[in-house]
């Protein structure tokens, strides 16, 4: 019996055993976890500069001079969005527009897009000289129009810059989905919780060095966005989110650098809108049931009720098109904020999303918090003056691109921004109605469009060979950006008696979009000294 008890180690001794090689261990992982604490100290004390890492996607990526130059002397031309001409030299304040096809004014002449209208507004409420040059070139996400912006702010002059962009924030990932096998949301996304460390960036960089993990195939080409069949997941509407987050924050910093101030602003969508492009998503039986029940009791029952009635049906309505349903049902039922609620979740489920959403304008609001930076709230603006407080038809010419009055709007909520923050260093500035657009013989007064599809342009209400026809056949031309025709029926119509103050500045317009600055400036000049006040302010911006 002696024997076996002393033929192994005693039940206290391997507990001691173990008690050792546990404190052992535990020595160790406290030795490590010291490690990399002192290590991430480290290298955030050396290396304060090293940023999140940015995105890898490459698709679109811009490249060259942000402008050229003019062929006057001092004049330079970007080569992105308007594409007016501009001194080199500012004078006064300018302000540099930055988005994509709705702050770039799709179908509308410069003047009539909200940046345009923004600046008239301005430069009303004040005598220091205010341009607006708009650089928004439509397609762009938020990844393009930053690159857009790092080399305006490395070869450029500004005195604000304006960020409008979020409507096309899934186009180059369902390019990547659709045609990179290497594309992965998840990986993605935890690939961004990791480099949230110091050192596991620095530890990649050494070992597994940044490569284009999510480039386009060699030879490759990417197909339309309307065309691509591809849809979004919660994974990539989570990716999504973040890659905008960083695009901005990238912009911030960049601005920061170069002590240029920026202002931020949420993304305006038609809420009323249903643009799934034919993928609506399915319902299940129980949720096809639910809207039929809805439908069946919403004039038949207090709002109230059917609220709660509504309220207990929602989990089984998740696609757009039943969103869309039930927004409209909530309308119909007086119940305007459940029904922006969920015009709001609507776009959030969208399979192929093409505008803005609640998601990306939180982002801008959380990022400008996180920065300190100024957030015009547009989107908000726009809803505020909408039917029922959400913005639809009423604003917009389709799914994202606002109509003439939704530009105004949109406009004038900006200029306000501007001069309530005082973000040009105006000082008080008091802004009034925007100017009356009533003149016939000006460019800047023409709020007609190009072809819209669906849309019909009015029939011109001059008689023909009429000097007043004339005009319009110009600014008919100048909103296609014919520039030069344009130019030759306001200079016919000047030959006719149009008047002088009002015609040549329209021919001083035309010639800065024809990029001859001599050929503006002389027209200007006839107009102010034609009496036209507006004239002389623009002349100011254009100061040798």
């Amino acid at each position: 019996m002696k024997a076996r008890l002393h033929g192994g180690p005693s039940f206290f001794s391997r507990l001691s055993a173990m008690s050792r090689t546990l404190h052992r261990i535990t020595l160790s992982l406290a030795v490590t976890v010291g490690f990399l604490a002192a290590s991430e100290f480290t290298l955030r004390a050396i290396n304060p500069n090293l940023e999140e890492v940015v995105s890898p996607l490459l698709y679109q990526r811009n490249s060259g001079d942000a402008f050229t130059a003019g062929s006057s002397p001092g004049s330079r031309i970007y080569v992105s969005g308007r594409r007016r001409v501009a001194t080199d030299r500012v004078a006064g304040k300018r302000i540099l527009m930055f988005g994509a096809s709705a702050a770039y004014g799709e179908m509308f002449t410069a003047f009539t897009a909200f940046p345009g209208v923004a600046e008239q507004t301005l430069r009303a409420a004040t005598d220091v000289p205010i341009e607006v040059l708009n650089l928004a070139h439509g397609g762009m996400g938020s990844r393009q129009v930053g690159e857009m912006v790092f080399r305006v702010l490395e070869h450029g002059q500004a005195d604000l810059l304006v960020i409008y962009s979020g409507n096309n924030e899934y186009h180059e990932l369902r390019a990547l989905k659709a045609r990179s096998e290497r594309y992965n949301a998840k990986a993605e996304m935890l690939r961004r919780r990791l480099s949230a460390s110091y050192l596991y960036r620095q530890l990649r960089e050494w070992f597994i060095p940044t490569e284009d993990i999510l480039s386009p195939p060699d030879g490759e080409e990417w197909l339309p966005v309307g065309r691509m069949d591809v849809l979004v997941d919660e994974n990539d509407r989570a990716l999504g989110v973040e890659l905008y987050k960083e695009h901005l924050r990238d912009i911030l910093l960049a601005a920061k650098k170069h002590n240029v101030p920026i202002l931020l602003t949420t993304v305006a969508s038609n809420l009323k809108d249903h643009l799934d492009n034919g993928t609506p998503g399915t319902l299940s039986k129980e949720g096809e049931a639910a809207l039929r029940d809805l439908a069946a009791m919403v004039d038949k029952i207090p709002a109230a009720r059917f609220a709660a009635e509504a309220a207990e049906r929602l989990n089984l309505i998740d696609s757009e098109q039943g969103l869309h349903k039930l927004g409209n049902l909530y309308l119909q039922a007086k119940l305007p904020a459940a029904a922006k609620d969920t015009f709001e979740r609507k776009e959030l489920a969208a399979l192929r999303p093409m505008t803005s959403n609640r998601a990306l304008r939180q982002a801008v609001l959380q990022m400008g918090e996180k920065y300190g930076t100024p957030v015009c709230d547009l989107a908000e603006a726009l809803n505020a003056a909408s039917t029922d407080g959400i913005a639809g038809k009423d604003s917009f010419i389709d799914h994202c691109h606002p109509n003439a009055g939704g530009h105004q709007v949109l406009g004038i909520a900006l200029a306000e921004c501007i001069a309530s923050q005082d973000l040009l260093d105006l000082g008080t500035v008091e802004l009034g109605d925007m100017p009356q657009r009533n003149n016939i013989f000006r460019a800047d007064h023409y709020q007609g469009h190009r072809t819209i599809p669906g849309i019909q342009q009015s029939a011109s209400p001059y008689e023909a060979g009429s000097v007043q026809s004339i005009v319009s056949l110009g600014h008919a031309a100048f909103v296609a950006d014919r520039f030069d025709q344009a130019l030759e029926h306001y200079k016919q119509a000047a030959e006719n008696d149009a008047p002088i103050g009002s015609i040549q500045h329209s021919i001083g317009l035309t010639e800065l979009y024809r990029g001859n600055l001599s050929a503006a400036r002389a027209a200007l000049e006839q107009a102010k000294q034609a009496g036209n006040h507006d004239a002389g302010k623009l002349l100011k911006t254009l100061a040798h």
